[in-house]
């Protein structure tokens, strides 16, 4: 028969497993505004009984707590984690898309964007018919040419800060990666320490969880946790980050981020941020499967839409000139050309050379052939090989926004000074050149070839003589409109200071009424084959309406995915949350069941007492 005092001992057992019950039950009401914090709840069986060799069989010897089990699930982490990495993408995106957008387009329909003061510009070359020889209008009409190239420059220079601010939160975003994988190996080792005794490190395995949330907003990532085999050794935890390991149980690598001294556009500012893993593989900054706000920060900074300069490539090994025909839409447009002037990258049967300038000639046929003096020699003979400047980058970015303001003051430009410089001014003289540029690192002057015609050769870099002087035509360098961009247009200072310098009359000798090369000049504002997109007015309206849809679709994508993520993060809470109700009934039921067993102890004692010594054995 079992002992006298096994009934002491399996009252014992209850009010151990049930004080774990109440214990466990204060902890998550403790835990109810904890982020991150999964319910706990014990799981309890029944001790081993005990056979007695009799007619009855065996005895129960009451209950154990086997385990604290966390009620976190897997699968809603993992949806969980997809839905936060989409929005972690479209927030970033909407953020800085909605400045892109402030930039370009002035809310206000009457004043301060480049339609508004192009408009103007039109507008008083209209009232200019009326009185060719009046000099205010004159002076009225270069002042809303400066308007409008000074609102371009803003434009570009505002474009060109945001993407050094776009670079900086990169170095941001992967110095919390770099963190956030340092904490998640600590906190690995921790709990593998602990659970290798067979507990289980449920609060640490929260405290992991939510540091893994966090990074699933900055970037794609993949967990997998291995048991040991044949239940030696410790388990291991694996997180991965575009295909390459981020974390592996305690050890972890870093992603560096390195100033590159070369460029993918041209208007690209200095150092931008290149990313490589601490093991020497480098990150794919411009793959799809990256994922989350780092992405997003990649997309904006280079974004193309998915626009590169192509041809067709041929060298020989060993020469440091590399030929390109055939070229794309990109290549065969002086005023569409985004390429770097120098410190540009191309890439030839996947092997990549930096270059130092390019040349340009165009033949008859209007098409282009390129020249790349290259830093290094060609590794290999090239034959008419698939080449490209610059990675594909399948979103409109900062340089698409760049590019599209480049392309349309170097072809508005173009069209207007042959209008200016056909006609004369109030002086009898041939016009001058209205649009011009500076070279920013020389602060010379630059004024453009005016046709571009069989033979038309150009370079990416200006004309200097041999002791490296630049070569002047009269005060300014001759080249091309490629030199031009948005970054430095400006209007011609003497035209800007003598409004008589228009060229408004289509007759030498200085018969100021005649405005027949003013009315060439109104016909540009209906040009429709100025531009793809028809008439100057209507290319900047098509770069507005771009923006604001991008920007659209950007808004509802990040609503779609906030309304998503918060779904899933409601099943998952409806399973893994607290509920401070429902605890608060299990805190009663554990005061019973104690109870109950403090009352199974006071029986047993009357009952011994009774034994001992009201019976004397």
């Amino acid at each position: 028969m079992p002992s006298t005092f096994f009934g002491l001992n399996i009252a014992r057992s209850g009010m151990s497993t049930y004080q774990a019950h109440l214990n466990t039950t204060a902890h998550n009401v403790a835990n109810v505004k904890t982020r991150g914090y999964s319910k706990q709840s014990v799981f309890q069986r029944a001790t081993q009984a005990i056979s007695l060799g009799s007619s009855y069989g065996m005895v129960g010897s009451g209950v154990e707590a086997a385990e604290i089990l966390s009620a976190r699930d897997t699968y809603y982490d993992e949806k969980y984690r997809m839905s936060n990495n989409s929005y972690g993408r479209y927030t970033t995106l909407s953020y800085y898309m909605q400045s892109i957008e402030d930039y370009l387009y002035a809310k206000e329909s009457t004043s301060g964007s480049i339609s508004n003061s192009l408009t103007d510009f039109f507008t008083s070359l209209s009232s200019l018919t009326r009185a060719v020889s009046d000099t205010t209008i004159r002076t009225q009409t270069v002042g809303y040419a400066e308007t409008t190239t000074k609102y371009i420059q803003e434009a570009a220079y505002n474009l060109q800060s945001l993407q050094q601010d776009v670079n900086s939160q990169i170095a941001h975003t992967v110095d919390q990666i770099n963190a956030y994988a340092e904490q998640i190996a600590a906190l690995t080792k921790q709990i593998n320490t602990i659970e290798v005794y067979g507990t289980r490190a449920n609060d640490l395995r929260d405290q992991r969880a939510t540091i893994i949330d966090d990074l699933s907003q900055l970037v794609d990532v993949d967990v997998v946790e291995k048991e040991p085999a044949e239940g030696k050794g410790v388990v291991q935890y694996i997180v991965s980050v575009d295909g390459a390991i981020l974390v592996d149980t305690y050890d972890y690598n870093t992603i560096q981020y390195e100033a590159r001294d070369t460029f993918n556009s041209m208007n690209d500012i200095d150092n931008l941020y290149a990313l490589r893993w601490s093991i020497g593989q480098d990150v794919g900054i411009h793959d799809t499967k990256l994922g989350g706000k780092l992405q997003a920060l990649f997309e904006l900074r280079d974004g193309n839409n998915g626009e590169v300069f192509a041809g067709k490539a041929k060298g020989t090994k060993g020469s440091r000139d590399l030929t390109v025909t055939d070229v794309n839409e990109l290549g065969s447009s002086l005023f569409k050309l985004d390429i770097p002037a120098t410190n540009g990258v191309l890439t030839v049967n996947h092997m990549d050379y930096e270059y130092d300038s390019f040349d340009v000639t165009v033949d008859a046929d209007g098409k282009y052939t390129y020249t790349f003096h290259l830093k290094e020699e060609l590794g290999e003979d090239y034959n008419n090989v698939d080449m490209q400047v610059g990675d594909e980058v399948d979103f409109r970015g900062i340089p698409y926004y760049m590019s599209q303001l480049n392309e349309f003051i170097r072809t508005f430009s173009y069209r207007f000074n042959q209008v200016q410089t056909s006609g004369y001014d109030m002086y009898g003289e041939l016009g001058q050149q209205m649009f011009l540029a500076t070279d920013k690192v020389s602060g010379a002057g630059l004024s453009f070839a005016e046709e571009v015609t069989a033979g038309f050769r150009f370079s990416s870099i200006l004309p200097r003589d041999a002791s490296g002087n630049l070569i002047m035509t009269g005060d300014a360098v001759l080249t091309s409109y490629y030199s031009m961009t948005a970054l430095n247009t400006n209007v011609n200072d003497k035209i800007l200071k003598d409004g008589r310098l228009l060229a408004c009359s289509d007759m030498a000798g200085g018969l100021v009424e005649n405005g027949e090369n003013l009315t060439n000049m109104l016909d540009l504002e209906s040009d429709k084959k100025m531009f793809r997109q028809g008439q100057p007015g209507s290319f900047l309206q098509v770069l507005v309406s771009a923006i604001g849809v991008d920007t659209e679709q950007v808004r509802n994508g990040e609503e779609n995915a906030e309304n998503i993520r918060d779904a899933v993060e409601q099943r998952r809470l409806s399973t893994a949350g607290v509920d401070e109700d429902e605890e608060g009934q299990n805190m009663i039921i554990c005061q019973n069941l104690l109870n109950y067993q403090y009352k199974v102890l006071s029986v047993m004692n009357e009952v011994l007492d009774k034994l001992i010594n009201d019976t004397a054995i």
